[in-house]
């Protein structure tokens, strides 16, 4: 049976022998997920994102076309893997590739300038105001947005159905000391060890080394040896090989080729 969160609590102030530091606890447990969101991708993490490209709406910024963007992503939104956001046009998916911002400011944008978009920049700056866009861009969009933002190039020519699959922020607990709610995180272990260990921070208990240890030889049962042997098998990728993709904007026909051709002489 699955600790809840108001259990765990309760079993890692015994060990830290702190019993009456419930409410520091719950907030340290809400801080280990979060940290655990942020710096891993979990596969429990995932979720899925539809909407449609709107070529139709003033939504771009001043001297680019429509449909460019922002568009704007869930407010729980982390990172995409490679090949997690594509669009349809007649069942037909499109996969974009990912830019840094710097690199989608480089590329050419005209207004009247569409086309179907094959690549993608995310701004994950919050109540973001690079640019001077003005107000009126439809419902949920104005000058500052507290949401992540999408930008997509070339601007798409047409509504096309878009689908994303995003790694998460996961939402806190309330009151995680007396929650009955089983957090998502599934190793319990862990969390145990690691909010007890963090707890021996605050009474200065010489023991939180040992329990934050990530030594497989020194501390076997410490937080960081349990995380990294769920790790190894954490997800459902066991049964597939691996394979190394190449960046579709360099590499490979579905776009424009930007090698040398090595076999002409005089280039």
């Amino acid at each position: 049976m699955p600790l809840t969160a108001q259990q765990i609590v309760t079993l890692a102030c015994q060990d830290a022998r702190c019993p009456s530091f419930t409410a520091q606890a719950g907030q340290l447990l809400n801080s280990i997920l979060s940290d655990l969101c942020q710096t891993y991708d979990f596969e429990v993490c995932r979720t899925t994102f539809n909407f449609s490209f709107n070529n139709a709406l003033p939504i771009g910024t001043p001297g680019r076309g429509t449909g460019t963007g922002p568009y704007e992503l869930p407010n729980d939104y982390l990172r995409m893997r490679i090949n997690d956001f594509f669009y349809t046009i007649m069942g037909v998916p499109y996969f974009l590739v990912p830019l840094d911002l710097e690199e989608y400011d480089s590329l050419v944008q005209t207004a009247g300038f569409n086309d179907f978009p094959r690549r993608y920049a995310t701004d994950l700056s919050p109540l973001s105001d690079h640019s001077p866009w003005s107000s009126g861009f439809g419902p949920g969009f104005g000058p500052l947005h507290a949401n992540p933002l999408l930008y997509v190039w070339p601007p798409a020519s047409g509504s096309y159905p878009a689908t994303m699959r995003y790694y998460r922020q996961m939402p806190d607990i309330a009151t995680p000391e007396t929650a009955a709610l089983v957090p998502w995180f599934p190793n319990q272990s862990y969390l145990l060890r690691e909010l007890a260990g963090r707890l021996m921070g605050l009474t200065d208990d010489e023991r939180m080394a040992a329990y934050m240890g990530s030594d497989e030889d020194q501390t076997p049962n410490g937080s960081g040896v349990l995380l990294k042997r769920y790790l190894k098998l954490e997800g459902d990728r066991t049964s597939r090989a691996q394979t190394v993709k190449l960046d579709r904007r360099y590499f490979g026909s579905s776009d424009w080729s930007k090698l040398r051709n090595t076999k002409l002489v005089g280039w």
